[in-house]
């Protein structure tokens, strides 16, 4: 009998137009390395402060009971 996949939505998120969400973007990576699908990418650049951020609203509403949500909370530098 096969199990089910592992399924993964990826949500990468900045504050601001300047900063830069390259340094998130490993996420991926190491999602399909530890055998996940990802089945959806959502990159946003909006303050964490505000609910109404558009690509949160669609990750929220997109998955299935069964995916698994990957985010990385920002260091402290």
């Amino acid at each position: 009998m096969q199990s089910d996949p592992k399924v993964a939505r990826v949500y990468l998120r900045v504050s601001t137009d300047e900063q830069d969400l390259q340094r998130q973007e490993s996420i991926t990576a190491q999602a399909k390395a530890a055998g996940y699908y990802v089945a959806g990418t959502y990159r946003e650049k909006a303050s964490g402060a505000r609910a109404d951020r558009p690509e949160l609203c669609l990750l929220y509403t997109s998955p299935s009971p069964r995916d698994g949500l990957l985010s990385r909370m920002p260091s402290s530098a």
